[in-house]
């Protein structure tokens, strides 16, 4: 019996941080770029060498830690010169509080000090992966190959001048994670190639991935599993007091 509660506590355990995944991917559903989390699943209950041993207890494997959805989410677009978003694969460098990360999120404005920055005030990076400071200007458009090019203020009408690239990235073969910062790097820590593969679509955002129905659904699914496992720690408990008791000496 010492067995299976071992092995349902832990699959509540799983469920318990499943349900914190659920409510961050709802709470971030309107936010540009973001990528759906996906939540822990119970990879099995044994390990190999359990098997036809005398051991007592199994467990509930967690895998999938950190890993997230990488499909692209909705095209929305806004007329906005600075809303950019990217077609396909792909993903921006980015310099947040952190070492340098990758993103989607494509909103961007200028801060205080007029570098180029999306909406988590992260700054995009060019492709020697410095911050990329905007001059004054009358108008700013965006290649489909991430050149930046504005019409500076004080020159003559027309005037285009490119001040540089954004750096891009397809990631392609490369396994990626969240880190505990929320942003996505490679998983070993090492910085993608930066190969300039994806494609700049001007004047849309990406919204994000996550999916509200799926997320519901799965809310119950998560409910429902904990409910079978709760009846059966109960089931384990009333099976262990009735061996106990045919276990006990007559009075």
């Amino acid at each position: 019996m010492d067995k299976f509660i071992f092995t349902a506590m832990n699959t509540v355990n799983n469920i318990y941080d499943n349900r914190s995944v659920r409510a961050q991917n709802m709470a971030n559903i309107s936010v540009p770029g973001y990528r759906r989390d996906l939540g822990t699943k119970s990879a099995g209950t044994a390990f190999p060498d359990m098997i036809n041993s005398f051991q007592s207890r199994a467990f509930a494997l967690k895998d999938d830690n950190n890993v997230f959805e990488s499909t692209p989410g909705q095209l929305s677009q806004t007329n906005e010169a600075m809303d950019i978003a990217l077609r396909g694969d792909g993903y921006f460098f980015v310099k947040g509080t952190g070492d340098v990360s990758l993103t989607r999120r494509g909103d961007l404005s200028l801060d205080n000090e007029g570098f180029l920055v999306n909406g988590s005030r992260a700054k995009l990076l060019d492709v020697g992966l410095n911050p990329i400071k905007v001059p004054a200007n009358r108008s700013i458009s965006f290649s489909e190959n991430g050149e930046i090019i504005i019409e500076p203020v004080g020159a003559e009408a027309g005037t285009r001048v490119n001040i540089g690239q954004l750096a891009m990235t397809s990631a392609a073969d490369i396994q990626l994670k969240k880190f505990p910062d929320g942003e996505i790097r490679a998983k070993d820590g090492e910085l993608p190639e930066i190969d300039q593969k994806p494609r700049v679509i001007q004047h849309n955002v990406e919204l994000s991935n996550v999916n509200i129905t799926e997320e519901l659904v799965n809310s119950i699914e998560d409910q429902r599993q904990y409910e079978i496992n709760i009846k059966l720690i109960s089931t384990a408990q009333e099976l262990d007091e009735g061996t106990s008791s045919l276990m006990r000496l007559p009075n």
